[in-house]
């Protein structure tokens, strides 16, 4: 394999000196240079306007993917509210009989002292594991 030859040594320079001197560049005209501008800036419009046009696509598509996941987001959480609700709605039902022979006439406020101890609970939990996820 043949090493890649340089250009710049004393040689090849007056070689180039003497190829520019021999060899002309064609005339352009005006009418020339002024069509090539005008299809420079068309192609620099175009461009821009399709990568706008591209942008303005993919900012919609982020936003609904934004909004989808939103929606599905509050969907989630009302569910789980409204599961946590029943589910603690049926617990005091269960509860309330039981904890009146238990405790007496207090017990309805003994149920929802146990119910705010453990929403608390639940609370506290998923907000130190959020925060080991985040540092």
């Amino acid at each position: 394999m043949t090493e890649p030859t340089r250009s710049d040594g004393p040689t090849d320079r007056a070689l180039d000196a003497a190829l520019r001197r021999a060899l002309e560049p064609p005339r352009v005209t005006e009418e020339f240079r002024e069509r090539v501008r005008a299809a420079l800036a068309r192609a620099a419009e175009t461009d821009l306007a399709e990568l706008r046009a591209r942008l303005e696509t993919e900012r919609r598509e982020t936003l609904a993917r934004l909004e989808a996941d939103y929606i599905r987001l509050k969907r989630r959480t009302l569910a789980a509210m409204v599961g946590g609700a029943f589910a603690a709605g049926a617990a005091a039902a269960i509860a309330l009989p039981w904890m009146t022979k238990l405790v007496g006439p207090a017990a309805p406020l003994a149920i929802a002292s146990i119910g705010a101890a453990v929403g608390i609970t639940i609370g506290v939990s998923y907000w130190l594991r959020s925060r080991e996820t985040v540092t």
